[in-house]
């Protein structure tokens, strides 16, 4: 099982040559970016040109991205043009990178004069058999081109898109019927969600699916002043089981790989060295 860094743990100007080097200096196997690059210090060929130079001089890394298409609300020729760009995007990654696996969304879904934080009545809650076939029938063109380069597609299961939940992932997966696309597990999300299932049912219901995954940890407090009732912590720390969930992703896990992600605020660079040195106990107590 690989164990890559999440890009949140040193995401900014500057900072893309760094994360690299934290991840090597904390044996993580690679590294998680986003595909846009949002910081002034590269555009977007730049940018490109920069993580395939990266690659180069870190060949043992691997290199996932995240990414999306509004397929379901989209306007048609917003979703048509960025299904162009991504694709572009998935056969450059396979190509200068290496890329097997990537993260992927289907756009935000949040109800009219909704929070964000309605997780429950936002994303899934609010779809209709529309988003569904709208969803499918672009992640079926994503799902050709990716499984042309090697590439698996995981939607990652998060609050606010359609694919916020297991059992919506389910029908999603039905729905979309492809073997490139599958699910990138974060209980993290699922577990502030009210419609959210547990880690086992989880696995009851897309546990075949599970392409990647994604660990962090929170805790949830009722009544909590905080947004969405819950704080980020360090991995080992919150209300999550993250060893009862690596040991059900082994053996399931269908690209091998999982991203350590980090909702906190705070020291980062020293919670990049504690979250791995906390997975590294996970795999020498599963012998992984």
């Amino acid at each position: 099982m690989k164990v890559l860094l999440h890009v949140n743990y040193h995401e900014g100007k500057g900072r893309l040559r760094p994360l690299f080097e934290l991840a090597r200096q904390n044996k993580y196997d690679g590294v998680e970016l986003r595909w846009k690059y949002a910081f002034d210090d590269f555009n977007q060929v730049t940018y490109q040109q920069e993580v395939a130079a990266l690659k180069s001089q870190y060949p043992e890394m691997e290199i996932v991205f995240g990414g999306a298409v509004n397929f379901c609300r989209g306007p048609k020729d917003e979703v048509e043009k960025t299904t162009a760009d991504y694709l572009r995007f998935l056969e450059w990654a396979a190509k200068e990178c290496g890329t097997k696996v990537m993260n992927f969304f289907t756009g935000v879904m949040v109800a009219r004069d909704n929070s964000y934080y309605d997780f429950h009545t936002n994303g899934s809650a609010m779809a209709c058999d529309e988003d569904y076939e709208k969803a499918a029938a672009g992640l079926r063109i994503i799902g050709n081109t990716a499984a042309a380069n090697g590439i698996l597609i995981a939607l990652e299961t998060h609050n606010c898109y359609l694919h916020d939940i297991a059992a919506s992932c389910q029908k999603l997966m039905t729905a979309t019927n492809h073997d490139a696309i599958g699910i990138n597990y974060d209980h993290g999300n699922i577990c502030i969600n009210k419609h959210g299932e547990s880690i086992a049912d989880v696995f009851k219901l897309v546990g075949d699916k599970i392409y990647y995954a994604h660990l962090k940890n929170l805790m949830k407090q009722p009544g909590m002043v905080l947004p969405g009732g819950f704080i980020g912590t360090r991995l080992k720390d919150g209300h999550i089981n993250n060893r009862d969930i690596v040991d059900r992703l082994r053996g399931t896990l269908r690209s091998g790989m999982l991203a350590l992600e980090y909702p906190c605020t705070g020291d980062s660079i020293l919670a990049a060295k504690e979250d791995m040195e906390y997975m590294r106990s996970l795999k020498e107590y599963f012998n992984l």
